[in-house]
């Protein structure tokens, strides 16, 4: 039996303006638990119905997979932030996981954000947050943020990535 693992390393957004070319910060989020991220790529198109009666047939128009990156904390402790300053990068600043998906939910609504699942995979998709998905802070006894989650979607579709060769 063979196993695809499609990338160990933390995932990285990257922030822009609200002019969308401008980028802001640059954000490597905390690694998540075991099962805590989930990249999957939902068929998008239309149905259409061919015909009539007997001779009745389904075809699909096929558009493409639109990756949805879902990523969910036990625990909110540390993350990582840069800001673009003068052509490059600052220096990496930690702040708390809670902070940083503030950030993104504050820039990522205004102009999609660039999403890098996995820092070892050559693979990035432009996203926005899930609009159905509130940002839902929940304390452990004024101590640690419990339950964090994150869900992005892309901004448009595409083929799903050979694994193997990324």
């Amino acid at each position: 039996m063979t196993w695809v693992v499609y990338g160990l390393n933390q995932t990285r957004i990257t922030l822009y303006a609200a002019d969308g070319t401008t980028p802001l910060y640059r954000i490597t989020l905390q690694k998540e638990q075991r099962e805590g991220l989930k990249l999957s790529f939902p068929p998008e198109g239309v149905p259409h119905d061919l015909g009539s009666g007997a001779q009745w047939a389904k075809q699909w128009t096929h558009r493409g997979f639109r990756p949805r990156l879902d990523i969910s904390w036990d625990r909110g402790v540390e993350s990582i932030r840069e800001t673009w300053t003068s052509g490059a990068w600052g220096p990496p600043v930690t702040i708390l996981t809670v902070t940083a998906l503030s950030l993104i939910f504050t820039y990522a609504f205004q102009a999609p954000c660039l999403v890098e699942p996995h820092l070892d995979k050559a693979y990035s998709f432009s996203a926005q947050p899930d609009p159905t998905k509130a940002l839902e802070l929940q304390d452990l006894k004024r101590v640690v943020h419990t339950s964090l989650a994150l869900s992005l979607i892309a901004t448009i579709p595409g083929p799903i990535p050979d694994w193997a060769s990324l």
